[in-house]
Formats: C-alpha cells, structure tokens, sequence
C-alpha cells in the first residue's frame, strides 16, 4: 500500500504521515515509532495480548503446566508438523492431536517390532488398536471430526501413546521402560509406569529409570529430581493384577479385606527397599464403574490400611520410614470394554506431621507444610492433567471444532460487532467486557461513539459448553478464572500468591508499613516477601470468612429457636 505524505497515517494515529511514520529526514532517517504517537497500534498490542494470555489459560486447562505442544501446518503441502523436544514429526490427514498420537507411538515402539508382533496375537497393544479400528473407522462421506462414545481399548491405547509423548517431551524415554512395554508379559506393568513416568515429567521432575538390572540393592522404578526444590524422589510403581473377591458391592466384607491386605502389603514390599524421600504409587484396576460415593468408599478403606500400616508396620525390627502414597485406579486398564475413560486418585502420607491435610494445624503451619510439599501436590495435578488427552494441536477448545477439525471463531473482547443500541438502531460496537450467564448465552458490555451499554448475545451449543468447561477466557478475557473455593484456605493461598507474585519491593515496603504486627518480615528478599504478604492476606481472610459464616450460623440458630 502506498501512502502519500499528506495522507492520514494508517496505523490509526490521526496524524498526517510525513510526521508521523515516514521519518522524512534530510539524511533519510526514521524516527522510531513510539507508543505515544501510535496509540491505535499500542491498543492493537495490549489486545493481542490480551488474547494471547486468554489462549494459553484455556490451553494450560487441557496440556497442564508443562512443555505445551509445538506444532504448525504447511498448508501448500497439507503436511502438520509436530515437534517433540528437539524431534519433528510430520505426517497428512493429522486432523486432531490424537491422529498425531497414533503415529508417535508406533514411530517410539518401532515399525519393525510392531510388524513382527502383530502376526503373534499376544500382545495387548495390537487388540485395543483393531478394535479402536473397528469402532471409529472413517467411512466415505463423514466429516473429519465426529463425536463418539470412549471406549475402554481407545482409552488404553491413547493413555499410553499421550504418555510416552509427554515424557518424551519433557525429558526422555528410559530404554528399559521401551524394552518391557513390548515384552507382552511385562507390558501391563510397564503401561502403569509410563502413566506415573508421564505425571512425573509433566511436573517439572528430570526422571531415570533406577531399576536396569537385577542386583543385590533394591533399587525404585523411577529416580525424579524436582527442578524447583531440588530434591530426589525415588518413586515406586506397582499394578494390582486381577481381584478375587467380586467388585460390584466395594462395601462387601471380602473385597474391603482384600483392598486392606493389597494396600497393606504394597506398603511393606515397598519399603523394604529402604528408599530415600519415597513416592509409593499403588494401581487398584477395580474393573467395575463406580459412582462417587463408591470411590469414596474405597479411598476410606485405603486410608485405614495406610494408618494401620503407619502404627504398627516395620522392617527388619525398625518402624516403616515416611512416604507419600499415591493411589490410583484407571477403569479401563481392568476392563478394555467398559464405557468411558473413568479413574481417580488420591494422595496420602505415612509418618509426615507437617502434611497439611488430614489433621489439625494452625493455619500459619498449615501453609508451610503446603509450601514445603508442593513438589508433591503439583505431581498430584500433573497426573490429573495427564488423565485427559487434548484433542486440538492449539489448545483450542474441542467444543469450537467443525466438522472438517477447525477451529470456529466466536466473539472475543476488542471484536466489533453490530449490535442494537440503546434506542434499537444497529451500530457497529467494540465489546468491551463479556461473560456467560446462564446455560446458553453471554451478557456483553458494547461501546461506540462515547456510549456503553449492555447486549445479550445468544450462545452455541459449543460456545457454553467451552465457557463451562474453561471459563470465559475462551472469549478472549485474559483475567478469566474459576472461582476460588470458600471452603479452601489452600485454594485461595494459590490465587492470592498469583495475585502478588509480580509485587515491587516498593509495594511490599508499602505492605509491611501499613501492617506493623507483622513489619518484622520487612527484611525478607523480595520472593520471599512476596509469599509472606500472600500469606497474611490468606489467613486475615480466612479468618473473616470463618467469622461471617459462625454469625450466620449463630443467627440462622436463633431464627429456627424463634419460630419453634
């Protein structure tokens, strides 16, 4: 586009060009631009910002905290490329991340290695994939994209494929893990440490397979250093294979004694090993759905194994040294049939006293053992995150998708629309705020010519079940979040350390000035300082909180008395 010198700049300023962006000097020299004199192109960036961090809140929802997925498409070619590490893949008809994942695993077990075992029929692997085959093939004429129902063989063999990628991605596979996991006798308890190995990586935690060979020193599956604390885990990994007792009735007399018997000796085998800071995994594969209040069943019946284990278990005359204990169970690696991809998990302690649940704390202490067990605590999140396979290579939501795979664009804040104003007229409006309200549509807040008002705005299916799903950052809203749990003082600790986590030394100076019962943190580094604000502002908090709900507690009392 060619521009006169007397013409209006383009980049919005009002300005002619020749002053503002075409730097007409006698020696030919431009003037750099500046955002004072480009005001347009300043509130184009902080848009796409804006966006920019929206995207990656709804992106970090699905791919978690760690390395995202590096991918691009050539489109001349139809070619989608993805990068694993420093390894780039690429491949056609890669519509969806899970076509990728196809490819991934079979490239990682090797083509040669498949082509042989394939002819046996022993190996696991090959049945989930033709009965996947079977069940989703692509028939002509349907579109790219459709909706199925998961089943247990999709989910056994996505699970693995995603967990071999994301360990791959974030450190490197360990040989023996590749080596057991094509040895069908090996492969079921190898699948289950390539599900830990995946969490472990996803939480920043640099992994080595301990266990190479057989020796007179008990050695872990995993060795893991966290990048943040610096300390090394020695992580066990053990699958229960098959149940005796019936699993349909978790409150049955024979099955809870087996669970209690199973746990028990898991805790035993494992620390005869005699590990240094151990993280104990314990697979259930309970091969029957179970309803939330069964889980929660079994999850009560473990934790009176774990304590029973903790009071009275030794090894060699000595009591049992402290760990964490990770229990799990994955549905489908029980039952390759059952509807659905449903697990659950949950983290418990032996001998830990400052484990910050379960027990009694003053809340200052409470914090600190949180603080002090977040490697843990975010290897709990990473696992959860690694439970759920992304569909899209963006991290867009998989609602917006079309037919063909692509991402359908909807309304975001900075868009013009046209909307009626505030007499019935149609303008052209900037949407300035946004937010769903209710189940199917979205209350926006519009701006044009001065005036601001407010436009319902009807939602897609997609739309709503995407802004459920991941809150209104996926319309563009950059500080979207979910809401922070009243009944948490741990929840709302994490949204207010993000809150101040970009504090200056000025506004901490500023803090502790207007807050002397607590000035004598004044000296703390700024990082640290940070924390201590956060801190304070969490137990004052919860400590209000606490205060507001007693009143209200104590006057609903004394309404019943009133009317009885």
């Amino acid at each position: 586009m060619k521009t006169g010198r007397n013409d209006l700049c383009p980049c919005g300023s009002g300005k002619k060009f020749k002053t503002c962006c075409l730097f007409a000097t006698k020696l030919g020299a431009r003037r750099a631009p500046t955002p004072e004199r480009h005001p347009a192109l300043l509130a184009s960036a902080q848009a796409m910002l804006r966006h920019h961090q929206a995207a990656e809140n709804v992106r970090q929802q699905q791919q978690g905290h760690g390395n995202p997925i590096v991918s691009w498409m050539d489109e001349t070619n139809g070619f989608r490329f993805v990068a694993v590490k420093q390894t780039v893949y690429w491949g056609k008809n890669w519509v969806i991340f899970p076509n990728f994942l196809d490819h991934f695993m079979k490239s990682t077990l090797g083509h040669e290695w498949g082509e042989s075992e394939r002819g046996k029929g022993q190996h696991p692997l090959f049945r989930w994939l033709q009965k996947t085959q079977a069940y989703s093939s692509h028939k002509p004429g349907e579109p790219k994209v459709k909706t199925i129902v998961m089943m247990g063989f999709i989910a056994c063999w996505l699970h693995l494929a995603y967990a071999l990628y994301l360990i791959a991605h974030h450190d490197e596979i360990p040989q023996p893990m590749l080596k057991r996991l094509r040895n069908p006798i090996n492969f079921m308890p190898a699948y289950y440490e390539a599900i830990v190995g995946a969490a472990l990586a996803v939480a920043g935690l640099e992994i080595s397979c301990a266990e190479t060979q057989a020796g007179s020193t008990p050695t872990p599956e995993f060795r893991a250093k966290s990048k943040v604390s610096g300390k090394t885990y020695e992580v066990e990994a053990k699958r229960k294979n098959g149940w005796k007792a019936p699993t349909g009735d978790v409150l049955n007399a024979g099955f809870q004694r087996e669970l209690h018997g199973y746990v028990r000796d898991q805790i035993y085998n494992a620390s005869k090993k005699k590990l240094t800071n151990p993280v104990y995994w314990f697979e259930l594969s309970i091969p029957t759905m179970m309803a939330e209040a069964d889980w929660r069943a079994v999850a009560e019946k473990a934790e009176a194994a774990i304590r029973d284990a903790e009071k009275s278990m030794t090894v060699d005359g000595q009591p049992i040294a402290p760990a964490y204990v990770i229990i799990t169970n994955h549905t489908f690696l029980a039952d390759e049939d059952v509807t659905g991809q449903p697990c659950f998990g949950f983290l418990q302690t032996i001998k830990i006293d400052d484990y910050p649940f379960g027990r009694p704390l003053e809340l200052e202490a409470a914090l600190e053992g949180y603080d002090k067990h977040r490697d843990i605590f975010w290897l709990m999140e990473a696992w959860r995150t690694a439970s759920t396979v992304p569909t899209t290579f963006d991290g867009s939501p998989p609602e917006l998708l079309d037919s063909d795979g692509k991402p359908q664009r909807t309304v975001k804040i900075g868009d013009m629309i046209e909307v009626p104003d505030m007499d019935g007229e149609t303008v052209r409006a900037t949407v300035e705020e946004i937010s769903s309200w209710g189940d199917d549509k979205a209350m926006l807040v519009v701006g044009a010519n001065g005036r601001h008002w407010l436009v319902e705005m009807p939602l897609t299916a997609g739309e709503a079940q995407a802004a459920r799903r991941f809150t209104d950052a996926v319309f563009g809203k950059d500080n979207a979040s979910r809401s922070v749990h009243d009944d948490d003082p741990f929840d709302l600790y994490d949204w207010l350390l993000k809150a101040h986590a970009n504090m200056t030394q000025e506004q901490v100076d500023d803090f502790f000035e207007r807050n002397p019962t607590v000035d004598y943190y004044k000296d703390l580094p700024l990082k640290e300082a940070r924390v201590r604000v956060a801190r304070e502002y969490t137990k004052w908090t919860w400590m209000r909180t606490q205060q507001d709900k007693a009143a209200k507690s104590l006057q609903a009392t004394g309404l019943n008395e009133t009317a009885s």
